[in-house]
């Protein structure tokens, strides 16, 4: 009975201690302030050139099937999220992608690039999400792994601010929340 009793409690205090985290984590995302998720912030705009990575360019397919490169976006600022269905930081952060390609329109490119075939992900899978949530943004498909591969891609969400010029400004590994995704933009239109 002892032993039993012991069991119980080790499972309960496993899952106190998951529910802890997993409520920190929340709390403490949704509160950083910007200069605590962004890499690579501007510090003057003299030294945006020699202090920024160029973005790799790579090929894409729209949601028509049709080849689009990132550098046909060259001369606007970029807003390029890579994502998949399967990640629920992923889905929870698209409300705030679509809410900002509402408002802002063609004023920045807002590519949300889906890793196509990762643990199974399909465009049946992306199209039936797409339809639920009744967003309208352009949906880009990452066939190869090419952009994956290009930025260096480990964990998604991952977020990358762009210029008009193709240096990126900063990026975001892991969920965003609005005020980073408006300072982000704000850092790329100044």
């Amino acid at each position: 009975m002892k032993k039993q009793i012991k069991a119980v409690f080790g499972i309960l205090s496993f899952v106190v201690l998951l529910g802890a985290a997993f409520f920190a984590y929340n709390t403490l995302s949704d509160n950083t302030d910007i200069s605590e998720n962004i890499i690579g912030n501007i510090v003057g705009a003299e030294n945006i050139v020699s202090d920024m990575q160029r973005a790799p360019d790579f090929a894409m397919e729209d949601a028509m099937g049709n080849e689009v490169r990132l550098s046909d976006f060259l001369g606007q600022p970029v807003v390029l999220n890579f994502w998949a269905t399967w990640c629920p930081n992923c889905v929870l952060e698209t409300p705030y992608f679509e809410a900002l390609y509402q408002e802002m329109g063609g004023d920045v490119q807002i590519l949300k690039v889906n890793l196509i075939g990762s643990r199974g992900e399909t465009r049946s899978a992306v199209n039936s999400f797409m339809d639920t949530g009744n967003y309208t943004l352009p949906l880009y498909f990452d066939i190869y792994g090419d952009g994956a591969q290009a930025f260096s891609i480990r964990f998604i969400p991952a977020t990358f601010f762009i210029t008009p010029e193709g240096y990126i400004a900063s990026n975001v590994q892991g969920a965003i929340n609005e005020t980073t995704l408006r300072n982000g933009i704000d850092m790329i239109t100044e």
